[in-house]
């Protein structure tokens, strides 16, 4: 059954009656998804509305945490900022609760596990880019205290509310967007932790970073297809990738394993990056799946699959010319073939065969019976492309859909899923 996500502010701004009203004229809709902590993005990212919201027209998420509870005290060393709004006693995911109760929907919190407005030690937990500096706001999946302050959170939301399904997203190092595009994040870690991991490896962190100044000289000559062949032909590289791959999944494998100890019935779903993209950020998804039975990626088609591709071509381009040339060893980097030109992109995005083209590659990539929910995007788009998106996710090796987002949808785009018909694969299952 498909789901859909809710970010604080739906909750708060709107109502869960309001929310539930048109969430029912989705059809069956199964899963609700609130968000427990928020990123610093304007959501969606880059640019997005909020159409049925009394309050407000646009948000900007502060990385801080909306659950009343005390982060602090859960785990002194390391621990997120909640926001004000808790201190005035609201409690989104309590007034969701509330509202479902007699229902049938199911509640799976959604948690941002590695960006977000951390305090407390960050020097042995925060991230750090090749030339030293400080990536802000994220945590290192290699970081001393980050499965201890996740176990305790999550333990702490599970006894308070009941919840025993959780699902996980940010669980990689930083790509090149955020608050602002920043290309640097996506040449990391560099702290002690990762530099004593990379040197276990047999590799030494000079080394690679010595190539990662290789490569950024080649993009700011604008040899951009030059840089990517030392990106994918280097095996210092490659080995730095993977290493960046053993991280997370190694994170992923201590925080299931500490949430069962604490509680055996927590359950971990997990929210990737689409697999072209995945590989560079740390996401192994053959290993992952290991530890979790569902997951969710999201090939946004018009978004170029969640990641802000048009920030990135832009921050090195700015004639036509080089704007094309940069796309192309774009899409050369990440194993693609669109026959399609940068302007095209911009309008259009990538062509629809991506949503299916990016949940075959998940189906593959996964271990057998993993259940795999495909991202529909919900928003910046006519209902005719939503019903095109919806169609191509559910012909593809994906089980079913979780819709991005409830905010910034307008209401025509819930009616068009209502009315879309209702055949389901044979392969698709609850999870």
């Amino acid at each position: 059954m498909s789901g859909i996500h809710l970010h604080p502010h739906d909750m708060l701004d709107e109502g869960p009656a309001a929310i539930l009203e048109l969430i029912g004229t989705m059809g069956p809709v199964r899963y609700l998804l609130p968000e427990l902590n928020t990123i610093f993005e304007r959501n969606p990212y880059p640019a997005g509305v909020l159409p049925h919201n009394p309050k407000r027209g646009v948000v900007q998420g502060t990385g801080t945490f909306h659950v009343p509870l005390d982060t602090k005290e859960l785990f002194p060393g390391l621990y997120q900022t909640v926001d004000p709004s808790v201190e005035n006693g609201q409690d989104p995911l309590g007034l969701l609760l509330e509202a479902t109760r007699e229902t049938e929907y199911e509640v799976v919190p959604w948690v941002n596990l590695l960006n977000g407005r951390f305090e407390g030690n960050m020097a042995d937990n925060g991230v750090v880019d090749f030339r030293g500096r400080t990536i802000e706001h994220w945590l290192c999946p290699n970081g001393r205290d980050v499965v201890e302050l996740w176990t305790n959170v999550l333990a702490a939301v599970s006894d308070k509310y009941g919840c025993t399904t959780f699902l996980l997203d940010r669980l990689r190092f930083p790509d090149w967007a955020g608050e602002r595009v920043d290309p640097s994040g996506l040449f990391t870690c560099f702290c002690e932790r990762c530099r004593s991991g990379l040197a276990a490896r047999g590799l030494e962190a000079d080394a690679v970073r010595e190539e990662m100044e290789q490569v950024a000289g080649l993009l700011r000559d604008k040899s951009y297809d030059q840089a990517v062949s030392l990106l994918l032909g280097s095996q210092t590289l490659q080995a730095w990738v993977g290493f960046k791959q053993d991280s997370v999944s190694a994170f992923i494998e201590k925080l299931v394993a500490s949430l069962r100890r604490r509680n055996p019935a927590i359950v971990c779903w997990l929210d990737l990056w689409p697999p072209s993209y995945s590989w560079i950020l740390g996401q192994d998804y053959t290993r992952l799946t290991k530890q979790s039975p569902a997951l969710k990626h999201f090939p946004y088609h018009k978004l170029g699959g969640g990641a802000d591709v048009q920030g990135l071509i832009d921050s090195f381009a700015s004639e036509p010319e080089e704007s094309e040339r940069a796309f192309r060893a774009f899409q050369r980097l990440f194993a693609m073939d669109y026959p399609i030109t940068y302007e095209s992109f911009r309008r259009d995005g990538f062509p629809i065969e991506f949503v299916g083209i990016e949940n075959d590659k998940v189906r593959a990539l996964s271990q057998p019976g993993t259940h795999i929910f495909s991202g529909v995007q919900m928003w910046n788009l006519t209902p005719q492309e939503l019903s095109l998106a919806l169609g191509k996710a559910r012909e593809s090796a994906a089980d079913d859909v979780l819709f991005y987002c409830y905010g910034w949808a307008g209401r025509e785009l819930f009616e068009a899923v209502g009315s879309f018909p209702e055949e389901r694969s044979a392969a698709q299952k609850q999870p």
